[in-house]
């Protein structure tokens, strides 16, 4: 399960710690809907508050927001990268579309200039113009693929 949504104008910034405090509790079950999730164990500060953004993106570990109010996560474990449109404006994802999967480890996101930057163990990728063909699960530009492929160099940021 994945992205929580803080209703404040400074919540991108705090969306880290809180995805990071929810997982601390005991983690989902796959099967289970988001009205199971325990959000209520989270702890918010006065005037912020916490609901679902999206169900079925498991395992998420990175997000990169883009101006057009898509969220991509990269979930780690599966090794797919999602587009999670919130083009209302609801805080709430109108949709989960996979971009790519089968990638090794897609820990690293960013997004910058109109182009999604995904980081693998041993090859970095970007997607052009990602806003506008997310849906067409697009084919990447390799910019790099010469990086160790051991997996424990880690994970790319």
């Amino acid at each position: 399960m994945i992205p929580l949504s803080l209703r404040s104008s400074r919540w991108l910034g705090l969306v880290v710690c809180l995805v990071a405090a929810a997982c601390q509790g005991s983690r989902p079950k796959p099967s289970e809907t988001p009205s199971d999730l325990p959000i209520e164990r989270i702890h918010l500060p006065p005037g912020f508050s916490i609901s679902v953004f999206a169900a079925g993106v498991d395992n998420a570990r990175q997000m990169a927001w883009s101006p057009e109010r898509v969220l991509y996560v990269g979930s780690r474990d599966e090794g797919k990268v999602y587009a999670l449109p919130d083009r209302n404006g609801d805080w709430r994802a109108d949709s989960v579309h996979v971009i790519a999967s089968g990638l090794d480890l897609p820990s690293g996101l960013a997004y910058r200039d109109g182009a999604l930057w995904v980081a693998e163990v041993s090859r970095l990728l970007r997607w052009d113009d990602i806003d506008h063909h997310f849906t067409e699960t697009p084919q990447p530009t390799v910019v790099r693929d010469d990086y160790p492929s051991e997996h424990h160099h880690g994970w790319k940021f």
